[in-house]
């Protein structure tokens, strides 16, 4: 049955920008309604918009039909064919990706591109499709195709420099990256990538705070950080925490930097981390002697401590003084006989990994822990070489004995945690857990492994509100934070949480 209504409708057909409609995979040519054109400014042309008037137009509009029109117009029917065809095959594509037939779903992908050559936008996404198959060369040439259509879209210059980097021109990658930016200043892939690239730096100008999070050129990093240090007035523990997270990304001159400002906001006090971190800064900068000129200076400040003299063995050992180093790992050892650090310098081999090198420091750790039975660091250093030779059951026997021994130490109590949950014995530390009562002001390593100890045990409903607690934390690092969200995301957790 003829639908009247339908052949009497009256149709304009209405132009579209070619740049964009060839980005978002529109016809060129879009049929609309007559009395629906007024309203476009209001409502706005959406896909489903453009496909329902598109099937109308073609199946009912006697100027459709006509086959004068047709030929006289034939690009314009033909784009308006196609977007009305590809789309089985569009969503036969995205149905193969999900099933990771990828070589299937190119192919359909690529038909999507024949049978639609100004569909940009599947173009685009055929090209990226080719580079996460590795294909970077097929990759490259698609995306010069739609160069053009592109130019100025920021990821469209990003997925350009990811193929570039793949095929080993940083340059090149570098110059699209740039060129990405300048178009939106803001685009956090690009940045990133050029983080990747060695160019820019991410930092949190606070690590607490996801939404410090910037962006640096590399070589200026120190010079921003001093010149927003100086914006204000900042105490000691603001520079403590500076320096560890400065130091844990390896960047050792702003480590150096806030190790030294907060030596000079403590006034007469010692604080030991900064000292140490202080010195770490100056060995990993190659400057020895000021390392070592460093490590005396905090010896004399503090000669009763284990961690002074454990710094002036590392730089004297750093600079080949056996001897020296040795006398002083031995002090420290007098000062503190569970110092783990001097307990490596004196008993360990050189390689920490070798088995059989470890073995044979074996006997002596045992020796010095027996003879030191009370000591907590003793038996730690022990049951992390009986760890390294396999000998779990012993292992993990002497970090519960080095908890009995210290059990106010959570560093100790996470690592002990740790193995267990290596082993999956999970049991073990949800009864250790349920004797220390409340866990929510623990150290975040407890609260992990209390948290994964659930979830190995498919106790999940647990496990998730302790991921969550570790995410709505504002006391802890953001990079923790957002690693405890994926962990309760991927749980099934739908919250949206800060971090």
């Amino acid at each position: 049955m003829v639908d009247k209504e339908a052949e009497e409708q009256e149709w304009m057909l209405l132009p579209l920008d070619e740049k964009l409609a060839r980005r978002q995979g529109m016809p060129l040519h879009v049929p609309v309604p007559k009395d629906k054109f007024e309203g476009l400014a209001d409502d706005g042309l959406t896909g489903e918009k453009i496909m329902t008037w598109t099937k109308a137009f073609m199946e009912n509009a006697p100027v459709a039909k006509d086959a004068n029109w047709r030929r006289r117009n034939s690009h314009i029917v033909s784009g308006l064919e196609g977007y009305v065809d590809k789309q089985p095959l569009w969503e036969k594509a995205q149905k193969l990706f999900a099933e990771n037939d990828f070589d299937k779903a190119l192919k359909t992908l690529r038909r999507v591109t024949v049978m639609c050559p100004d569909d940009h936008a599947a173009m685009m996404n055929y090209a990226s499709a080719l580079a996460n198959q590795g294909d970077y060369d097929k990759a490259r040439k698609s995306l010069k195709r739609i160069r053009e259509t592109f130019e100025g879209e920021a990821d469209y210059h990003v997925t350009v420099a990811q193929v570039d980097v793949a095929l080993g021109d940083n340059d090149a990658a570098i110059e699209q990256l740039v060129t990405a930016l300048e178009h939106q200043p803001d685009h956090r892939a690009a940045m990133d990538a050029l983080a990747k690239l060695g160019l820019l730096a991410s930092i949190y100008e606070n690590p607490r705070d996801a939404s410090s999070l910037t962006y640096v050129r590399s070589d200026s990093v120190l010079d921003y950080l001093k010149e927003r240090w100086d914006s204000e007035e900042r105490d000691a523990d603001y520079y403590i925490e500076q320096l560890g997270y400065h130091h844990g990304d390896l960047r050792h001159a702003v480590a150096l930097e806030a190790a030294e400002r907060a030596i000079a906001a403590a006034g007469d006090e010692t604080l030991a981390r900064a000292e140490i971190g202080k010195i770490n800064a100056l060995r990993e900068l190659g400057r020895g002697e000021d390392a070592l000129a460093a490590a005396e200076a905090y010896v004399a400040k503090a000669p009763a401590s284990a961690a002074a003299q454990v710094e002036l063995a590392g730089c004297l050992t750093k600079l080949g003084k056996s001897d020296e180093a040795a006398a002083a790992t031995q002090r420290a050892l007098e000062h503190d006989p569970g110092d783990q650090a001097a307990l490596v310098a004196k008993f360990w081999p050189a390689d920490r990994d070798n088995m059989m090198e470890v073995q044979g420091a074996v006997p002596a750790l045992e020796a010095y822990a027996k003879e030191h039975a009370e000591v907590a660091g003793a038996w730690r250093s022990l049951a992390r070489a009986k760890l390294v030779v396999r000998a779990d059951d012993e292992a993990l026997e002497f970090l519960q004995k080095a908890v009995a021994l210290s059990p106010e130490d959570e560093d100790l109590r996470s690592e002990w945690w740790g193995e267990l949950a290596n082993k999956t014995r999970y049991d073990d530390i949800i009864a250790d857990s349920q004797k220390l009562g409340d866990m929510q002001g623990r150290d975040w390593r407890l609260r992990w492994n209390e948290a994964e100890a659930h979830r190995g045990l498919k106790h999940l409903m647990e496990a998730r509100a302790c991921y969550m607690q570790l995410n709505m934390d504002k006391e802890l690092h953001v990079d923790i934070r957002k690693r405890a969200k994926r962990a309760a995301m991927e749980m099934g957790s739908g919250e949206d949480d800060e971090g």
